[in-house]
């Protein structure tokens, strides 16, 4: 594996990667069966160092209580199950500190766009229409080919309906520029959250929280996630648990 290969993996694994950069890797991914499998190799040596970690202390704390036990002159059972009980909290205290560490790690490596990342998923259009449907606007047709430059440059000299709106949010998402992002979904919001739109409402509150994440609005990405996850009707209910939000809320600890 030569350095920039092996650069790129690293870059992949620790969620480095612009969104452009992520998609064209996994595109390398899905049809490269070398490069994925150096990436599972690396996925579990990284496993296997945190284990590996743990699993040399715990060793050295038994070997020096078994140590000790063999070579001391016999003693009261008392003692015995006190040395024991001793060596017992000298591992349990490892495992704690072990466990802290890797939450410590963990912290550490927690960013707005880690997170955005693992929990963001492009937005597709349908490839089947209703024959009873309006015509597909320019604007849908541009961003079905993901060509978003054009979606934005569109959304300027087009008469445009509440669903090119959204597709000129993700465009702006996709392109990197998330407070043009966040005002063009808060547009639709005004409109589909009125009840006209239910289905656009829901998948509009899903990226315009994380478009919140990304640009570390961090209160008004926590209050939306919560709203969504607190409401079982919700389609988007299940991307928000409650351990992304509470990693979510660790942000604004950093």
């Amino acid at each position: 594996m030569d350095n920039s290969t092996q650069y790129e993996l690293v870059k992949y694994l620790d969620g480095e990667m612009t969104e452009s950069e992520k998609a064209e890797f996994e595109q390398k991914l899905a049809t490269d069966e070398q490069l994925k499998m150096e990436l599972e190799s690396l996925q579990l040596a990284k496993a296997a160092v945190l284990h590996y970690g743990l699993k040399e202390r715990v060793s050295d704390v038994h070997g020096q209580m078994m140590k000790e036990l063999k070579t001391e002159a016999p003693v009261k059972k008392m003692g015995n199950v006190r040395r024991i009980i001793r060596y017992s909290v000298a591992v349990a205290a490892s495992v704690l500190l072990v466990f802290l560490a890797i939450e410590g790690y963990n912290f550490y490596r927690l960013s707005p766009n880690r997170l955005f990342a693992e929990n963001y998923t492009a937005y597709e259009l349908s490839t089947t229409r209703d024959g009873a449907a309006a015509p597909e606007t320019a604007i849908e047709k541009a961003y079905r080919q993901k060509d978003y430059s054009e979606v934005i440059r569109l959304n300027a000299t087009s008469v445009l309906t509440v669903k090119d709106v959204f597709l000129t949010a993700m465009s702006y998402l996709e392109t990197g520029d998330v407070a043009r992002a966040i005002s063009n979904y808060q547009v639709v919001l005004a409109d589909a959250g009125a009840g006209n739109n239910p289905m656009l409402k829901d998948v509009t509150d899903y990226y315009l929280a994380l478009a919140f994440l990304k640009n570390r609005d961090f209160d008004e990405a926590i209050a939306l996630m919560n709203a969504i996850q607190s409401n079982p009707a919700h389609l988007y209910k299940e991307k928000f648990s409650r351990r992304y939000i509470n990693r979510v809320k660790r942000l604004k600890w950093r």
